[in-house]
């Protein structure tokens, strides 16, 4: 006869090696899914976990730093929301001083950012966010403006980072970043045809700038296509428009401005004359309507500064435009945006050192955040295990493992001021660009929140399974580098959506309170 201590002890046994013989069986799913997919030579790591428990459901390679590409704004983001905090606001500043009108920057990436004035009651443009400014200065002065001085100190002027690759820097996705940004920092182009073919091309250009130094080498011709590119000098914003223009179009063709405070300045200073206000020398305009010459315009842009070391003003603030961090953190993560991330990596940086905002104090004040000890951090050993190069993830010398990321989304995710902000952040498949068209022929059981990572050789997914019912949630993270272009790189797009349907078959699982047994096997998902 068995004991009723020893049966007792038996099942004891039994329930606490569920858990590992669980998590057994979903390393084993997923090492399958992996090696059914075609990724020879890559470096692959993943993390799965149960955030209810705790429980490591997945640990292949989930300790290796990997290139974590657009992952990377899952840490800058997180600790931005826990430095700054959830009210933060940005505020551009348009502030009179005698006959000196000074235009204080926050680092706020979204000022004149298209999308973000698009969700405002007016939906104001770009354009017309200018107007309102020189008006603004219209309404409170009578003579007109001395010089303009445009006030960036809250960043450093290390505009590009030097780890950024030299020949993407003219696209927006490699911004300049810097303590007054306009326009997400780039120009748009709207080419439109002649009405003959071999005529150069018409365009207009976002915000309006007919002063701009643009040399049109394009033509046009017959046809439905455009192949229209642009390209910029040096240092400076000296454009090029190539190519051929067909057909006209609302979809901007887009380049980076070089040394943007100083771009914003000379726009605000060619819209001042026509509401009224006179630069310099430089009268009122008849109109709105009318138009700088090019002599006017040299003179009112010899007004415009940037603002010199210890310079002080006593002048009041005639107007404010802010922005949110929720619209700020959004835009980063369910937008991808490169110019948010890093704006908000300076930004934490000057909040904690007050010094000019820079990747360096940006950096160091992110590793704090990782390095603080449970629950408030991950501890000493994540954060030595972590290279931070910038904000965003475009440097090839960040390095993240994909344990780092799960243990980060589930301290944030706790966070009971700014996890939900956190969370609703990440892009939802059907919403948001990066996840537009993932997941289309698979049926999730659960809600998914997620964050992509893409550059050469790099894809990465990171992110929340929730259940809708119990709130249950699951956090993972799949990281893939060393990847070849090409057939490769959509064999590991496939891969991050197997091991995801792991996951959420799993959860689904506890929901139902089946056995782990009855956890169904991957396949017919398609």
């Amino acid at each position: 006869m068995i004991h009723p201590l020893h049966v007792l002890t038996v099942a004891a046994t039994f329930v606490t090696a569920m858990p590992c013989a669980l998590g057994q069986e979903l390393n084993s799913q997923v090492e399958t899914s992996l090696a059914n997919h075609k990724l020879t030579g890559a470096r692959v790591g993943v993390s799965v976990v149960d955030l209810e428990t705790g429980r490591e459901l997945v640990d292949l390679r989930d300790e290796e730093p990997l290139i974590p590409a657009s992952n990377m704004k899952l840490l800058t983001s997180g600790a931005a929301l826990l430095v700054l905090g959830r009210d933060f606001v940005f505020r551009t500043e348009l502030i009179l001083d005698g006959t000196r009108l000074v235009l204080r920057g926050s680092g706020d990436p979204a000022l004149g950012d298209p999308f973000i004035l698009e969700k405002t009651p007016t939906k104001l443009t770009v354009d017309g966010l200018v107007s309102a400014l020189a008006g603004s200065v219209k309404t409170t002065t009578s003579g007109p403006v001395s010089e303009i001085i445009i006030d960036d100190r809250v960043f450093d002027r290390q505009w590009v980072h030097p780890t950024w690759p030299v020949a993407q820097l003219d696209k927006w996705y490699c911004a300049e970043v810097s303590g007054v940004n306009f326009h997400t920092n780039v120009i748009s182009f709207f080419p439109s045809p002649a009405t003959q073919a071999g005529r150069p091309p018409g365009y207009s250009l976002e915000p309006s700038v007919p002063w701009m130094e643009i040399e049109n080498m394009a033509r046009t011709v017959a046809g439905s296509k455009n192949t229209v590119s642009l390209g910029r000098e040096p240092d400076s914003n000296r454009l090029t428009m190539f190519g051929e223009v067909a057909i006209p179009t609302r979809i901007p063709v887009e380049i980076t401005l070089h040394d943007v405070p100083l771009f914003a300045g000379k726009v605000l200073a060619a819209e001042l004359p026509r509401a009224g206000v006179g630069v310099g020398e430089v009268g009122p305009l008849a109109s709105p309507e009318s138009r700088l010459t090019r002599e006017q315009t040299a003179n009112a842009f010899a007004k415009v500064r940037l603002v010199s070391t210890g310079e002080t003003f006593e002048g009041r603030t005639i107007a404010v435009v802010t922005t949110s961090i929720e619209d700020v953190i959004e835009r980063c993560n369910g937008d991808s945006h490169n110019l948010y991330a890093e704006c908000l990596l300076k930004r934490m940086g000057h909040e904690v050192t007050q010094e000019p905002g820079s990747w360096t104090n940006g950096a160091s004040v992110l590793r704090m955040k990782l390095a603080e000890l449970p629950p408030k951090g991950l501890g000493p050993d994540c954060a030595a295990s972590t290279q931070i190069a910038d904000g965003s993830g475009m440097s090839r010398e960040d390095r993240v493992a994909p344990r780092t990321l799960t243990k980060w989304l589930d301290r944030m995710q706790r966070d009971s001021s700014c996890g939900g902000m956190f969370v609703n952040s990440l892009a939802s498949p059907g919403h948001k660009q990066s996840l537009k068209k993932r997941f289309a022929d698979r049926k999730l059981l659960n809600e998914l929140r997620g964050k992509t990572g893409t550059i050469d050789g790099v894809r990465c997914f990171s992110g929340y399974l929730t259940d809708p019912q119990s709130g249950r949630r699951v956090a993972f993270s799949v990281m893939v580098n060393n990847l070849k272009e090409g057939e490769q790189a959509l064999q590991a797009l496939d891969f991050h959506e197997e091991v995801v349907v792991i996951a959420d078959k799993w959860l689904a699982a506890r929901r139902a309170g089946r056995p782990a047994a009855a956890v169904p096997q991957m396949g017919g998902d398609r």
